[in-house]
């Protein structure tokens, strides 16, 4: 199974320019919990909820710092014929949640540790074979050890 097969495509964006209160908007209005950070064509970073929260937490004014400011910049990718577990491992190595995939250069979806969680239940009760099982169990411990972080 590849990435493509299993990434969310409508993938919602702000600019560096945006303040983090209207990420935050963002954010809340699509029931999302991270929003990529677009620079015109060009994928800068990520904002996610957490981010957001440190930001309040450290006594920042989310309505005058600027999403570029705080984003994350070095950002891990995959492409969308990525094998499902690799990025699951990739995921769980950096401690993330959210993965962007870029195809030839361009955003063209999102892969979360809920995406990775569904996915590897319905492999492991979808009756499929031993190597599916293998990848399905590397995509479940990536959740369980991304969630304890």
């Amino acid at each position: 199974m590849r990435v493509g097969d299993i990434m969310t495509a409508d993938v919602k964006t702000v600019s560096p320019s945006d303040t983090f209160a209207e990420a935050a908007r963002v954010l809340a209005s699509n029931r999302i919990s991270s929003v990529v950070v677009k620079d015109g064509d060009h994928v800068a970073g990520i904002i996610t909820e957490r981010d957001v929260v440190r930001a309040v937490a450290e006594g920042v004014d989310p309505a005058t710092v600027s999403v570029g400011d705080r984003m994350t910049k070095e950002l891990a990718t995959v492409d969308r014929k990525t094998d499902v577990s690799d990025a699951a491992r990739l995921m769980a190595e950096r401690r993330i949640r959210h993965l962007p995939v870029v195809d030839k250069g361009s955003l063209s979806g999102m892969v979360s540790i809920r995406d990775l969680t569904s996915w590897a239940i319905e492999e492991m009760t979808g009756g499929h074979e031993l190597p599916d099982l293998e990848r399905s169990s590397a995509a479940l411990t990536a959740a369980v050890e991304v969630k304890d972080a």
